[in-house]
């Protein structure tokens, strides 16, 4: 199969016929992805939530494409801030954290966590509490979008399968203020 993949990984786009910018990363790999590719389909993945989207290429402008970047980071979260791209998950990771030092501890809405995977960590936020349950989403700030194993992209989860999860990150938060 001839490669049709489309030059560009971390992008700023906007959809033809609508005003709003995003950000994306353009899913290069997989016979999926593949095949729409050579229908002129690009797939896009929402940096912070994962969501992925399908779009003709005809029906959106790149303005424009991210390298990879390793220089100037933020002095409070450790994160690049070279690009745009950059700054934009950036901002979102500060909101979430302001969100999340806002809901206070244990188990609650808005309250964000991490679990360790490879080399860095995946990063959830709590989007709802119920009496056993608990409903979580995965957010895009780890560099190379570590997902969890056992909580992939979210879920709803029994509670007692992520309190150990938050309170190891209040009680690391407490040893390290």
């Amino acid at each position: 199969m001839k490669d049709t993949r489309p030059p560009m990984d971390r992008i700023k786009f906007r959809a033809i016929g609508e005003s709003n910018i995003r950000f994306g990363n353009v899913q290069q790999y997989g016979e999926d992805i593949e095949k729409l590719w050579a229908k002129g389909i690009v797939t896009i993945e929402d940096p912070i939530s994962g969501v992925l989207q399908d779009f003709r290429m005809s029906d959106i402008k790149i303005l424009e494409e991210y390298e990879w970047t390793f220089g100037e980071h933020d002095p409070e979260t450790h994160m690049s801030i070279e690009t745009e791209y950059d700054r934009y998950i950036n901002d979102a990771y500060k909101e979430h954290m302001k969100a999340s030092k806002e809901a206070g501890k244990g188990l609650q809405k808005d309250k964000m966590f991490t679990v360790g995977v490879g080399d860095g960590c995946a990063f959830y936020v709590i989007t709802k509490v119920n009496k056993k349950s608990v409903r979580i989403e995965w957010r895009g700030f780890c560099p190379d979008h570590y997902v969890d194993m056992t909580l992939g992209y979210g879920g709803s989860f029994p509670k007692h399968c992520i309190e150990p999860h938050v309170g190891w990150g209040e009680a690391l938060d407490e040893i390290f203020a």
